[in-house]
Formats: structure tokens, sequence, C-alpha cells
């Protein structure tokens, strides 16, 4: 049986103290009492548990239109208002569910937005990497066409597949620059988004923190991480939740936090496991005997269960209040420098329990560094002084580039917090809810207490009516007439013989103040939609066709900018649990099942990011929540979208493309970019087929041309056939008559021939000697020369003289 001291209450421990003595239980337990003296017992409604939980509690009921309505019975008018319940009227006090449905319409909003994290590393090597990666994508975007025709060619495909990279550069900083991530980031990414499915996070956890986010102000959520058990989300009521004092509506200040729950002693030995005795567990049982429903004649029942071939004590059901708990403090981590024999010097971390040995051989110098560590433990409440599990925690995630540094598990977040209270949408709206209920009770009293309409019947005027068959009528007789037939008998004269006016009138009866009740009601109504922000257009109870889209959307606005406390509380508490689970997947031991089993997890087709899962720790990771476009949003950029396709700006594949966008922005931008480029395709088609169309008209007018010229070139040449034709013929002609003149001038000729001959044939005869005389000549100048040379050169004498009868007879026959 463990023995603890039993410390005085409400004082916290030596803050300062060793971390021998912070390990110890004696230390955990009195840090447990500290907390449970300074929040009081559930019980107490002084207490700040006390107050927190009523508030909280009453919250809850109204949100859920499961408030206590003996308050409105009370103040109903009846016999006994302090202990009646209006028995006198039959009235529906179940209550107006008019604040359940703003819950709704808040809580439906933030979930139908569909955030999910995104992962970047921010440190300087991811941000070099990252820039490398995008210049790759840039070169591949500029060198697309040639990267295409090398695929086509040979199949070979360099990078990215360049059927599937964006046509320019600003269409790739949309779909890809945003998107470019290194191998650890797509592996934190991954192993983030896994985590969260695992614990169902989205529909389970993060569901039922938004709707304490809008009905209690304040959302919890506890983070466990176990290299066996893997990394759990865990919901917390914040009813149960208890922290240090902060202001801080985002928790970031908080040096302890836990949270109270319920578990049966059976379930406290499993937790517990060895650590705890049977005595143990025999003491809390007789701590919480008359608590919790518990039964105390079971306390020393015992029954054997033959399933389990064992004894159950009775105690073994009973409900134990548990608080788990866990604080930050300050703790020194040991370095030792240390030289080797080798006189080179090395540095060794030893961690927190360090002694430094005495006469070593090499020399030896501690350094020590300040860390904030976690404690945790688990605290049986209700006086029992019984603490376990309890100790410095394991596994808690750093930040890697910061390691003096620790959070707690508990991801908390406040729309607001004040004196350690929040104020929640539904708080605020719980007087206005209560007028407005009792308002609607009122409206049933009304109805209830409406009398029907009646009659006001002179009897007088009823007596002594005959109707001919004899004997008078009775005045009932002649009313039941009345109500089956309409018909109305009586005499209208008095017995004096006066004249009487009809003995039958009708009074109408109506609902009293009901109109005054009705607008009361609407105006309770209009105070809800003021304190919340939630107004018609936002849950669509009166719509109206009429209504312009820019009255709508501006309605909208407003309705976000009331709910923006609400929406930014759920995203940071989204960011920070984010961040928690991506700060243990970098603790995650290499050899552990856990480690094997994200690794397995990723698929096949993602293996080549396997190895980044044993770089995380090397980087700093920043997480970002991104959230799906709005509503509205959503139908303005579908609006374009169906102009654009209508004016044929834009193909199904584009509009595909942009609606799978989740950012606005983003799809703003590629619609812009896609217009631009499907009007310049349409441009570029409009200039071919323009060109098309004149090169079928040159064409044509080119044949009509040549059709044409060749016309002409056939005329001309049968115009040239023509000429020549004629020219043949008249050549022909003219050759016939020059042949007729011909033979008439031979005729002619012959005829004057004859005189001629003779003297013609002498002139011939001496033209003949006049040349040989002259070739004589020639020949004797020749010979002559020839000799007058001979003789001057002495070779011969002179030379005689020749006769010359023969030129004296020709000279004389020349005359």
């Amino acid at each position: 049986m463990n023995e603890y001291n039993n410390s005085k209450k409400g004082s916290f421990p030596d803050p300062l103290a060793g971390s021998e003595v912070k390990q110890s239980k004696a230390y955990g337990l009195k840090y447990a009492k500290a907390i449970e003296a300074q929040w009081g017992k559930m019980g107490e409604s002084n207490s700040l548990y006390g107050r927190r939980n009523t508030v909280f509690e009453r919250s809850r009921d109204y949100a859920n239109g499961t408030q206590d309505t003996s308050i409105y019975k009370k103040l109903l008018n009846s016999l006994d208002p302090n202990s009646g319940d209006g028995s006198l009227l039959n009235m529906d006090y179940t209550p107006v569910p008019i604040l359940p449905k703003f819950v709704r319409v808040v809580v439906n909003k933030i979930l139908s937005r569909n955030p999910y994290p995104n992962l970047e590393a921010i440190d300087p090597l991811s941000s070099s990497e990252k820039n490398n990666k995008k210049r790759e994508v840039e070169i591949q975007v500029e060198a697309k066409k040639e990267l295409q025709a090398l695929k086509e060619q040979t199949g070979m495909v360099i990078g990215r597949d360049p059927d599937k990279l964006p046509d320019t550069l600003e269409e790739a900083e949309i779909l890809i620059g945003a998107n470019v991530k290194t191998d650890a980031e797509i592996a934190a990414q991954i192993g983030t988004n896994m985590t969260l499915s695992w614990n169902n996070f989205n529909d389970g956890v993060f569901r039922r923190s938004v709707n304490d986010l809008v009905a209690l102000g304040l959302a919890v959520v506890k983070r466990s991480n176990d290299p066996n058990e893997g990394i759990k989300t865990e919901y917390v009521d914040p009813c149960n939740f208890i922290h240090s004092y902060t202001e801080d509506p985002n928790f970031e200040d908080l040096i302890y936090a836990g949270h109270v729950k319920q578990v049966s002693i059976a379930d406290l030995k499993r937790l517990a496991g060895h650590e705890l005795e049977e005595e143990d567990f025999k003491k809390i049982a007789s701590a919480v005997k008359n608590k919790s429903g518990n039964d105390p004649s079971a306390l020393n029942r015992t029954s054997y269960n033959n399933n389990l071939q064992r004894n159950e004590n009775g105690y073994d059901q009973y409900m134990v209040d548990v608080l788990d708990f866990e604080f930050i403090s300050v703790d020194c981590i040991y370095f030792e420098e240390k030289e080797n024999r080798f006189g080179n010097v090395n540095f060794f971390m030893k961690g927190f329990d360090y002694e430094e040995k005495q006469g070593s051989v090499f020399q030896r110098t501690p350094s020590k560094m300040e860390l904030k560590v976690v404690y945790s433990g688990t605290y049986i409440m209700g006086g029992c002084d019984i603490l376990f599990n309890y100790g410095r925690a394991k596994n808690v995630p750093k930040n890697i580039h910061d390691i003096s540094k620790v959070s707690l598990s508990y991801s908390a977040i406040a729309t607001n917090l004040r004196n350690m209270m929040p104020k929640s949408m539904v708080d605020s709206c719980t007087g206005f809810a209560d007028m407005l209920q009792l308002t609607h009770l009122k409206i049933q009293q009304a109805i209830a207490k409406a009398k029907p309409d009646g009659l006001i019947i002179d009897i007088e005027g009823l007596e002594n009516v005959q109707l001919g068959k004899g004997g008078d009528l009775q005045p009932l007789e002649l009313h039941d007439i009345y109500e089956q037939t309409g018909v109305f008998y009586y005499r209208s004269k008095n017995p004096e013989g006066g004249f009487q006016n009809p003995p039958v009138r009708e009074i109408g009866n109506s609902i009293r103040n009901v109109n005054e009740l009705i607008g009361l009601y609407n105006h309770y109504l209009r105070m809800i939609r003021d304190a919340t922000g939630v107004n018609e257009m936002m849950d669509a109870s009166t719509p109206k066709g009429d209504t312009l889209v820019g009255v709508q959307q501006s309605a909208i606005a407003a309705g976000n900018n009331a709910i923006y406390d609400i929406t930014n509380a759920s995203m940071v508490l989204f960011k920070k649990v984010c961040e928690d689970i991506v700060k243990c997947l970098q603790i995650l031991p290499f050899e552990s099942v856990l480690y094997k089993v994200y690794e397995n997890a990723v698929g096949k087709e993602n293996m080549s990011v396997l190895s980044s899962f044993n770089d995380l720790p090397m980087y700093n990771f920043g997480v970002q929540v991104v959230k799906e476009m709005e509503d509205q949003d959503r139908a303005y950029l579908e609006q374009n979208i169906q102009m654009s396709l209508q004016q044929k700006e834009l193909d199904i594949e584009d509009a595909i493309a942009i609606r799978n966008m989740k950012d606005v922005n983003q799809a703003e931008r590629l619609l812009v970019i896609r217009r631009k480029k499907r009007i310049a395709a349409q441009q570029q088609m409009a200039m071919q087929n323009s060109q098309q169309q004149a090169q079928i008209q040159q064409a044509s007018a080119q044949a009509t041309s040549q059709a044409r010229l060749q016309e002409m070139q056939m005329e001309a040449q049968l115009d040239s056939q023509k000429m020549q034709l004629k020219s043949q013929l008249e050549a022909q002609l003219e050759q016939v008559r020059h042949e007729f003149r011909k033979e008439i001038e031979i005729i002619k000729a012959q005829a004057t021939l004859g005189f001629k001959e003779d003297d013609k044939n002498f002139k011939e005869k001496l033209d003949v000697l006049k040349e040989d005389r002259k070739d004589e000549r020639v020949k004797k100048q020749a010979v002559e020369q020839s000799k007058l040379m001979s003789q001057r050169n002495g070779s011969r004498g002179e030379l005689p003289e020749a006769s010359d009868s023969v030129d004296n007879i020709v000279n004389s026959l020349l005359g």
C-alpha cells in the first residue's frame, strides 16, 4: 500500500526544486492537491469549477433546446405560483427551438468550409530546395514544345510529363507554383492527413469542438503520442477542463492543465496496472461509496466470475473522479566536453541525471542547459491522496529548432475570456430566449382562455311564439331551430302592441392581445438575431425572390463578420492540433512499430518520399489551415464560369479545373488566364479561317484569271491562225500572180533577146581581153623589176628591150 505525504492543500510545490524532487510522487501529489484546491470540488457551487460548470451546463441545455421549463411554469398565472404548474391551463412547455437552430446554422457554416492542413517547411534549407524545384518547373514550361517533340519522337519524358504542364508561366504559378513541395513536406502532409483520418478528427472531434465554441465559448482537444499506440487526438469536454490562470483566449501561457473524467474502479485497475494494490482500490471505494450514484452496500460484496475464473469485488463498478493533469517545469540537461587519448575533444549529452566522475584520466568539462519539460500524472480525487503514472513525460513534441521550449498536450481555444470565464454566443442570448419562450406560452395561454362566439337572447321576444300547429314554442326550442336551420322565429310586437327589436344579437369574441404578443415574440427573435449576428439571409428563414444580389451578399458578409470570432477560433484550434501532429511525427523513433505503419500506409506510389520520413526532424514546418471557398464565392465563380461557357470563352475541361480549385483567389486567377488563353486561341483560329478564306478567294480569282487568260490565248491563237492562213493564201495568190507575170516577161525577153545577144557577146570578149592585158602588164612589171634589182646587184647586164607590137595593137584597139 502506497503512503503519500498529505501536504497542506492550496500551495504549489517549489518550482525551483531539483529534478529528483520533482520526479517524486510526493511532489506530484502536492501539485495535484494544489490544483484541486484552486478549482474546488465539482459539487461546490461557489468554486471556480462549479461556477463554470453551472454556466456551461446551462448554455449547453439552451443550445440543445432542453432547458429547464419550471421557471416558465412559476412565472405563469396559477393557483400556487411557487409550486403549481398552471394546472387550470393545458399548455405545451416544450422550449421553442430557436437557439438550437442558430447554433446549427453557425456550426454547419464553419464545418461546410471543410478545412484541411497545408504544411510548408519554413526553414532556409527547405526554401532553397523549393526555389530550385520551382525553377525546374519554369524551365520545363518554357521548353514545353521541345519536350513534347522529344516525347513524340523518342517516348522519353524528362522531369514532369510535358502533356500535363501548363502553357504559360502565369498558369504554372497558380497550378504548380503554390503546390511545389519538397519530399519532406509531402511526407509530413501525408502523415498529418492520415493521422487526422485515423482519428476521425473532422467528423468527430472537430465537429464537437466547433459546437462547444458556439455553445460554451471554449473548445479543448488533447493529444497523446506513444510509439506503440500511435498519435491520438481526444475530445475533452470543456466542463471538465481545468488550467492555470490566464487571460489569453489562445491559452498559450498555461503552466498546468488537466481534465476530470469518471472511470470505474475496474477500468482504474487497468489504467494503474501494477502500480496500485487492492488495498488502494478498496480505500478509493470507501471514499466514493456515497458519491456518483454508487451503491454503498456493494463495498463488501464479492462474487465469482466463471468466465474470468476469478473473484470480483462489488465496488469494481464504483465510478471515481480522476484528474489527468500535467504541468511545465524547468530542468537542467547536462553535456560533457571530454578529451580522449588522441587529444581530440568530443561533446556528449549526459541527460538530466548527471554525476561528475572523480579521478578521471582525461579532462572532463560539464555544461548544462535549462530546458522546459512536462510532468504528468493521474490523481484520484475525493480525498484518497493516491497518485499513479506520475513522472517526466516522454515523447514530448518540440520544435526541433528551439528544443528549450515545450507545450502541453492540451490544445484549447476560447472566443473570449474574462476572469477565467468564457462568454459564448448562446450564453449571451439565454435571456432573450427565456422571454421568447414566455411569450410563446402567453400566446398559448391567450388561445386557451379565448371564448367562442356567443348570442344575446331577449326571452320576452320569444314568448307565445306559434308556428300554426297549435301550442306555443319554448325559447330553447326556438334556439334549436336556429342552430339547425339558421331560421329564427320571434314576435315583432309585445303584448301591448308595440314593436320590439329582434331578440337575438351575436357576440363576436376574439383572442385577446394576440397581435401584441406576436409582435413581442418577433421583437425577442430580432434581439436574438442581433446578438448572434445570424440574419435572415444566413439561415434562409425569409428568402425573397425580389431581393437584390448585392443586398444578399452584404447581409451574408455582415453575418460572417459577426461570427468571425467563432470561425477564427475553430481554425486556430485546427492549426494547433495539426502542429502537434507534425511535431509528433518528427520524433517518431525509426525502429518503432508506428514508424513502420506510417511508412507502409504511404503506399507504393509514394515510395519515393518514404526516405523523407528520416529527414523530418531536420525541417521546421509551418501549418496553414486552408478552407474551401464560401457559398457566395462559389456561386459568384460559377456564374462567371457559366457566362464564359455561354460566350465560348472556356472549354468544359477549363471549367472542371477551375471548379476543383479550393481557393477563390486562385480560381479567379485561373479563370482569367484560361479565358485569355481561349480568346487568343479563338482569335488565332479566326485569323487562320480568314487567311484560309483569303487563300480560297485568291485561288478562285487566280483560277478565273487563268481561265480568262487561256480563253484569250485561244482567241489570239485562233486569230493568229486565221491571219497566218490568210497570209499563206495571199502569198500563194501572189506567187501565182508572180508566175503569171514572170511567164509574160520571159516571153517579152525572148522577143528582145535576139537583137542584143551579139553586142553582149562582143562586150564580154572585150572585157576578157582587157583582163588578160592587165595580167600581162602586171607580170611584165614584175619581171622588169626583178631584172632591175639583179642589175643593181651586178649579177647580170642590161636587159634587152622587148617588142611592143602586141601593146601597140591593143592600145590601138582601145583607142
